[in-house]
């Protein structure tokens, strides 16, 4: 695999040195690679700042010491197998550690990214590049110029000829003889003791030489690189809300109310103190003309920047430091500030997405519901005037039965019998389990559904095991073609509650075939780039599945889909061509190429069925759903179809090592293993050498074979090491739900706090805490300083845990703190106007720019 020239190393072309029509094909080839290579060499220079631990954002590591040539080598190596398709990511990841080592997941996609944007400013960068090398540039400038992905910078190289009827236009028509006079200033050939006697003889209008040296000075990269470096450790930032009359304004974004920005009005802070999700705040209020946004920087000490960085001190006459301040006033400072805000706002948005994929993926791999031994559940999706919505679904997901039930008023008492009859229903289908498992969606009237529960759960003496899960994107994908294939006869809001329950017994299968954005797993969302947020949410979905893998026969397209590399296309080929006896066989669909197999086959398995999982067909056969589609489940014979290692972990391209290495440590696809032990590393070289491939890479294809043997599911090992985590602090054992006399948030308030041990269920989780649903009517905050020792990064959406209320702000925000460390009550305090290490800017020094 390597990378196209034309698309991501556009340089190569611009080499006058290489004619591609007098050198043979064999050669050229050869000259292409050289030239390729070293371009990867200044590439992984250029960039390694940006994937060093202690600056990335892209994830931690557990090595401090890894030195920076350590990365670049890392990068080096990775670049060139990175193409124009962005889902070889997971390929790369789990076969090419010795490749990307030391780098994460989540740093190969950041490069990945880096490469797709490289590649795509191609046109300007060659441009700026030829003017460049036209106009004489010092390497350092022609080397951001062929190493950046930021549009922004390209521009700022780039010298525009001035629009038709602008002021320099018409300066240069009406004096052209300062055309000369300016250029031999800026190129620094004359010197001081000249410069009147020039002036006055050939450009006696000294306020036009004026405008057109500020304008030379505005177009020097290294003067913007001085201001933008002082701006992002000294500009402040100063908000107040905007004056009544302004229209609101939320085009393409979700409208807020006013009083939400009460923290904004009369603030002032640094740009750099402000934290991800206050910039977005700022930026939602002035977009929505809420709020009003205002900058302050030192103007003299911004022409002194400037005086510094474009001229010597020898330059010191009027001329300079007319243009120094006209060039700031009319030209840098509304770019400077402007281009500090969108970066500001850029670094928030990608935060923001991160944590948005980090949540979704955390969903993803929620562990499948244990069912313990029970054959059906209850599901319920709340509503009012509509009824509860029901379903009862089997363990494999299959929907036995659709209800509605109304409860209203003086339905009341028929609604609890049919919810009655639907419990004793379930309890007949629950086998030896003494309760029947209620699976209850968390939207308007799951307070008043889980009550009219727990009354017919008494009436009926049958214990039930409520769980919330959230019902975020149901109604979305109720109304897709795929829901309706599937339930051609039911209303959209019963399909929705099919979902709601199936969910919960497989989070995998049911979420992924909802839009992400739909799931509610970030916050400002609708701030957010669409296209940037669904390509990232798209790419997380992919690693999700990629992480668990799938089984080839019996998946579901929705699954198959967010296989790495497989398009819609090939999915529906794939379908069709079933059964698939070998992950090989895979190569005699039409369109699934050599390079597509390499990146899907060890994300795909061909497992051996003995039957207690039989393919569910709809009625009308346009539907095929199996709950467990997913690897590794119980019925699953290892070792199925005509190639064992077809239902491991490991890569077709390494079935030899394997079936060596199965050899040597007599191990057995379908027996019990010895843990780990100090013979793998031995083992690993000595593959190395026979098999001519990396001993990290012999080693990865040994943890693959050990994993796929004694635990295949990454989902069932991420919850054994999540409870274990959360054990003592935040434990959902010992905890009830809240007491229901509190049905307001009037009852709440008049509580005495803090409330001990309530059950919760986590909605979201974000940087500064985690939000959680008690079945109140509106979710509480989970600060992390009300954590104890928990971490964010131990948590996931859909967890259930334990919290002590601990108070109610006058606002109606609720503040909770893990169960388990005898938190005391919340107490009220003021709202702070402004950062304490933030002190007014003098009107004489500082200007407020709109």
């Amino acid at each position: 695999m390597s990378i196209p020239s034309t698309v991501l190393f556009p340089l190569i072309a611009n080499t006058q040195s290489i004619t591609m029509f007098t050198i043979p094909t064999s050669m050229r080839c050869s000259i292409i690679l050289l030239n390729m290579s070293a371009n990867w060499n200044k590439l992984s220079r250029a960039w390694v700042r940006d994937f060093l631990p202690s600056s990335s954002s892209s994830g931690a590591t557990n090595s401090d010491d890894i030195d920076i040539t350590t990365v670049q080598t890392a990068i080096q190596r990775t670049l060139p197998f990175l193409n124009d398709d962005p889902t070889s990511v997971p390929f790369l990841c789990r076969y090419r550690s010795d490749v990307i080592d030391p780098l994460t997941t989540k740093q190969v996609h950041q490069l990945s990214e880096y490469v797709q944007k490289f590649g795509s400013l191609s046109g300007l960068r060659s441009k700026v590049i030829n003017q460049l090398t036209e106009n004489g540039c010092d390497s350092l400038t022609k080397t951001r110029a062929e190493t950046t992905i930021s549009k922004t910078e390209l521009e700022d190289m780039y010298i525009k000829p001035p629009s038709k009827g602008s002021l320099e236009d018409r300066i240069q028509k009406e004096h052209p003889e300062l055309i000369g006079v300016i250029d031999e200033l800026w190129t620094h050939r004359m010197s001081d003791a000249g410069l009147d006697r020039d002036l006055v003889r050939r450009a006696k209008p000294m306020d036009k030489a004026v405008i057109l040296l500020a304008k030379r000075i505005a177009t020097d990269v290294n003067v913007m690189d001085a201001l933008m470096d002082y701006g992002k450790r000294k500009c402040g930032v100063a908000m107040k809300k905007a004056s009544s009359d302004s229209k609101t304004k939320s085009i393409g974004r979700k409208a807020t109310s006013s009083s939400s920005f009460e923290t904004y009005y009369d603030y002032r802070n640094r740009l750099s103190n402000l934290r991800d999700h206050q910039v977005l705040a700022i930026r939602r209020g002035v977009d929505q003309k809420a709020l009003k946004l205002g900058f302050d920087m030192d103007d003299e000490l911004a022409s002194r920047i400037i005086q510094q960085t474009a001229f010597t001190r020898k330059h010191n006459h009027q001329l300079y430091k007319d243009a120094q301040k006209d060039a700031w006033s009319r030209l840098l400072r509304r770019r400077c500030t402007s281009r500090l805000w969108k970066e500001a706002s850029k670094r928030a948005e990608e935060r923001s997405i991160q944590v948005f994929c980090d949540n979704l993926l955390k969903a993803l791999l929620a562990p499948p519901a244990d069912m313990n031994g029970r054959n059906a559940l209850l599901a319920l999706d709340p509503g009012f005037q509509a009824g509860i919505k029901c379903a009862v679904l089997a363990s494999d997901g299959s929907v036995l039965s659709l209800d509605t039930i109304k409860f209203l008023g003086k339905a009341k008492d028929e609604g609890k019998k049919s919810l009655i009859s639907l419990l004793k229903n379930v309890k007949g289908k629950s086998g030896e389990c003494g309760s029947v498992l209620v699976v209850l969606g968390n939207g308007h009237g799951t307070r008043e559904a889980k009550l009219l529960l727990q009354e017919a759960s008494a009436d009926a003496n049958i214990e039930v095991d409520v769980h919330l899960v959230t019902e975020a994107g149901a109604s979305v994908w109720s109304v897709t073609e795929s829901a309706q294939e599937e339930f051609p006869n039911e209303a959209p809001s019963a399909i929705a509650c099919a979902s709601i329950g199936r969910r919960h017994l497989n989070p995998l299968h049911e979420l992924v075939k909802i839009p992400p954005k739909s799931l509610g797993l970030g916050m400002y969302q609708h701030d957010l780039t669409e296209a940037v947020l669904d390509n990232k949410l798209n790419l997380a979905s992919i690693d999700a599945v990629g992480e668990v893998g799938v089984d080839i026969n019996t998946a579901s397209a929705a699954i198959l889909e967010k296989v790495p590399s497989l398009t819609p296309k090939l999915v529906s080929k794939i379908i069709q061509a079933r059964p698939i006896r070998t992950r090989q066989d895979l190569l005699k669909v039409s369109g699934l190429g050599e390079k597509t197999f390499i990146h899907c086959a060890g994300f795909v398995r061909v497992c051996k069925y003995q039957g207690c999982l039989p393919c569910l067909v709809h009625a009308q056969g346009s539907f095929t759903f199996i709950m467990f589609s997913l690897t590794f489940v119980t019925c699953i014979t290892k070792g199925g179809g005509n190639e064992p290692l077809d239902d491991t972990m490991v890569h077709p391209e390494s079935y030899g090592l394997a079936k060596w290495l199965l050899e040597q440590l007599k191990w057995n696809l379908l027996k019990e293993i010895k843990p780990q032990n100090e013979d793998w590393p031995c083992l690993a070289e000595k593959a190395s050498a026979k098999f001519d491939v990396p001993q990290e890479r012999a080693f990865t294809v040994i943890t693959h074979l050990y994993t796929s043997i004694t635990s295949p599911d990454p989902r069932l090992r991420s919850i054994h090491d999540t409870r274990h985590k959360t054990s003592r602090v935040g434990s959902s054992c010992g905890c009830s739900s809240l007491p229901s006399s509190i049905s307001t948030l009037d009852a709440l308030k008049e509580r005495t706090f803090p409330i001990r041990q309530i059950s919760a269920t986590i909605r979201n989780v974000v940087d500064f805490g985690a939000f959680v649903d008690f079945g109140f009517e509106n979710d509480a905050l989970l600060h992390k300083s009300k954590m104890g020792d928990v971490t964010l990064d131990s948590l996931f959406v859909g967890q259930d845990i334990g919290v002590d209320i601990l108070g109610v702000s006058e606002s109606g925000r609720i503040s909770v703190g893990l169960a388990g460390q005898n938190l005391a009550a919340d107490t009220q305090h003021p709202k702070r106007k402004m950062n304490s290490d933030t002190r007014k800017p003098s009107a004489k020094k500082h200007r407020a720019v709109k």
